[in-house]
């Protein structure tokens, strides 16, 4: 619906992943993985000359591709995620401060639920609601790994473990959470989870790891990565107890931070999406943009 027609069938979108490139239309290289992702060895030696045009979801892994194949400039494109999720901000139930966790395990979930224990532990009005599990991309098999995590989390009294929920109902906690704590330990190339977050109305607390700092614009509060996990955790536990320090201490803190301009994101809609691959398609397609 977002782009016209008459273009896709004038060029031939591979997603990632590529299986059949074609001859008789431009070939555009959708990326969404990170550089270093074995399924990127079709690009070595030369090979992404086999491609007209690259799209990337953030300026950071543009130019992860661009150091680690030698791809030219002149044959990319950045067009950020697109959700639907628009910003409208609400006078928030602030009687229980709600955090959220809304992506797969491997990312950081192994960091949070330690240190949202020991925030617990000082905080009795806070509780966390986790939205995760790996069935959502049909590999529920990856989510043995992680059942004693599941089960901390589900006898904890200060946290609810849903599993894998649909968007509109992720979309719906969203708009009752207050923290989306995410001590992230997985470089994005971009990160929609964090982009519905910010659209929600929701303080965001993350390192500045792979494209994070990118997808967050300044609507966030962020502090330096490390690769030590228990510093991480010292890290993220710092930052969250001081803005949970303030919610306490100010109660118009939470709702001055949200009210922002910065939450509107408005790269991120679908519009800007729409202008963005019509206008790139029509150049490439007319013989514009490509040699």
């Amino acid at each position: 619906d977002l782009v016209e027609p008459e273009l896709l069938q004038k060029a031939a979108i591979n997603l990632s992943r590529p299986r059949e490139l074609y001859d008789d239309v431009p070939n555009i290289l959708w990326c969404h993985d990170l550089a270093e992702d074995p399924e990127n060895k079709i690009l070595k030696d030369g090979g992404w000359e086999q491609f007209n045009w690259f799209v990337f979801v953030s300026a950071w892994q543009r130019d992860q591709y661009i150091v680690r194949y030698g791809i030219p400039y002149s044959r990319c494109s950045v067009i950020h995620n697109a959700v639907e999720k628009q910003y409208s901000p609400i006078e928030k139930d602030m009687e229980t401060i709600r955090f959220v966790y809304h992506t797969t395990p491997h990312r950081g979930l192994e960091l949070l639920v330690p240190v949202f224990d020991a925030l617990a532990k000082q905080y009795n009005n806070i509780h966390l609601d986790v939205y995760s599990s790996f069935s959502i991309y049909g590999w529920a098999e990856r989510d043995e790994a992680y059942s004693g995590l599941f089960k901390t989390i589900e006898s904890h009294p200060h946290m609810t473990y849903h599993g894998a929920k649909s968007n509109e109902e992720v979309m719906e906690a969203l708009e009752k959470s207050h923290i989306f704590l995410y001590p992230n330990i997985w470089k994005e190339t971009s990160c929609i989870a964090l982009i519905e977050a910010i659209k929600s109305q929701v303080i965001c607390i993350h390192p500045n790891y792979g494209a994070l700092p990118e997808t967050a614009q300044n609507a966030t509060i962020m502090y330096d990565w490390t690769e030590n996990p228990q510093g991480h955790a010292n890290y993220a536990f710092a930052v969250t107890r001081q803005v949970l320090e303030s919610i306490k201490q100010d109660p118009k803190y939470f709702h001055g931070f949200t009210f922002s301009d910065r939450f509107n994101l408005a790269r991120n809609n679908t519009m800007s999406f729409k202008v963005m691959w019509n206008t790139l398609l029509r150049n490439i397609t007319s013989g514009g943009q490509t040699e």
